[in-house]
């Protein structure tokens, strides 16, 4: 455990939610784009049967155009979203790198810490022995 695994936790949700907000801007622009092609479909459609009869479409061309301009502009809100959080999934991502990075260099560091005072403990050991063993040839010479 380290003082960083909390702000590593939360970062890792800020990139998850991140995620997951892509991804619904990504399913939001493929369903406007599915929609804009049966409009054109559409339109294409009803310009082939006003061909036929002789009606009046003025008004209706104004709608489909309006409808299209509505589509178009809802399109662009959500690639300008997206883009946006695109910025911001790089952004937390990379301070979730950062924090990982600092949570690794405080586990080694905490590794090397442990590691130095068990060599210094083994140190102390043997020269204890030693002394021990000194002092034990001095007895009996």
């Amino acid at each position: 455990m380290t003082p960083f695994d909390t702000a590593l936790r939360v970062q890792r949700r800020e990139v998850d939610t991140v995620k997951v907000s892509i991804s619904v801007e990504i399913e939001t622009i493929a369903a406007l784009n599915h929609q804009a092609h049966a409009h054109d479909a559409r339109m294409r459609e009803e310009r082939a049967l006003a061909a036929s009869v002789p009606v009046a479409s003025d008004a209706w061309r104004l709608r489909m155009k309006v409808e299209r301009a509505r589509l178009d502009q809802q399109a662009q809100l959500a690639t300008m979203r997206l883009t946006h959080l695109r910025a911001q999934a790089v952004e937390a991502y990379g301070t979730m790198r950062a924090i990982e990075g600092a949570a690794d260099r405080f586990k080694d560091e905490a590794e090397r810490a442990a590691a130095g005072a068990e060599q210094a403990m083994i140190d102390d050991i043997a020269a204890a022995k030693l002394v021990v063993a000194r002092r034990n040839a001095e007895r009996s010479a």
